[in-house]
């Protein structure tokens, strides 16, 4: 028989497993490229933003994620960034992303509804 112990412990395991494949689904949904909702392919597309992991990747300018908070509660994150472009101007950002039921996310404070480039059509491409 098993002791109130041991199936504590197994119990424990469990729900940190199942925690922890959660919280690395729910952190997934923003990292790809994306454009503006509506726009043109991402391919030479000026509205395109690639967010990664560790950088955010735009038009004319690089950001470095420094730190990403979740929101409890929302699929949201808060990326704090330090963006350079062309020049060597060097800036603080901060953005929100918050993803909406159409697997569009929200881009503030640019109040940017964006849409993943796998799911841009090529002009002509609708039957």
């Amino acid at each position: 028989m098993m002791g109130r112990s041991r199936r504590f412990k197994i119990c424990f395991v469990a729900a940190a497993l199942l925690l922890a494949s959660e919280t690395a689904f729910a952190e997934e949904w923003w990292k790809d490229a994306f454009a503006m909702e509506g726009s043109s392919p991402c391919d030479g597309n000026d509205s395109r933003v690639t967010f990664t992991d560790k950088s955010v990747e735009m038009w004319e300018v690089g950001c470095t994620i420094d730190k990403v908070q979740k929101i409890k509660g929302l699929d949201a994150v808060i990326l704090d960034l330090t963006c350079s472009d062309d020049t060597d101007s060097v800036e603080k950002r901060r953005a929100l992303l918050l993803k909406l039921d159409d697997s569009k996310i929200l881009r503030y404070p640019e109040n940017q509804v964006l849409q993943r480039c796998s799911e841009l059509e090529a002009p002509g491409s609708k039957p």
